[in-house]
């Protein structure tokens, strides 16, 4: 789609939006790790997971619906993807517990009604030193995204994240529109 654009304009453009390839590739994720995606765009980080994760692995995407799984249809002959129900999540179905290496939070902190309670749900698939990448609308920008009375600010999320038992790792380097901050998760 970029490639459409005039040099200038996608140049620009680029500088705004994530790279899911380029996110991943700051992630220590390692072939065979089980990793979690929850968030909207629904499976965005999928394909890039994907292919760290390789053969062995498994990359879970968490949807709201099985409708909304036809949106990674393109992706359905990779044996290592697997889809589970946001409800399945919340009631303890679907992943066996302690089993997740990563999760990706995909804007959910400014989707959620109540952001602090989502960390309760979480934390039961977590593995003993395992990650949690949080990524989410900065409250800089105001032009696109959800109303900035919906976003939780980069200093709210590490004091949330704080809260839920995870310990701050690293700021991931995001242009634009988001911030992304990484947690460690220890069942110490």
């Amino acid at each position: 789609m970029l490639q459409s654009l005039p040099k200038i304009l996608s140049h620009k453009a680029s500088k705004k939006f994530i790279s899911p390839t380029e996110v991943v590739s700051a992630i220590d994720i390692r072939q065979g790790n089980r990793v979690l995606e929850i968030g909207n765009p629904l499976g965005f980080f999928a394909p890039a997971l994907l292919d760290k994760v390789g053969y062995d692995g498994r990359v879970y995407v968490a949807g709201p619906n099985r409708d909304s799984f036809g949106k990674l249809s393109h992706l359905g002959d990779k044996k290592a993807l697997r889809f589970t129900l946001l409800a399945d999540l919340l009631t303890g179905d679907g992943i066996n517990p302690g089993s997740i290496d990563v999760i990706f939070l995909t804007n959910l902190l400014s989707s959620t009604v109540r952001p602090d309670s989502f960390c309760l749900s979480i934390g039961q698939y977590l593995k003993a030193d395992s990650e949690v990448v949080l990524i989410d609308w900065d409250t800089k920008e105001k032009n696109v995204g959800p109303l900035l009375e919906q976003r939780v600010s980069k200093e709210d999320a590490l004091k949330l994240m704080h809260k839920c038992g995870m310990k701050f790792k690293k700021v991931l380097n995001l242009s634009g529109y988001h911030y992304g901050l990484v947690f460690g998760f220890s069942t110490q």
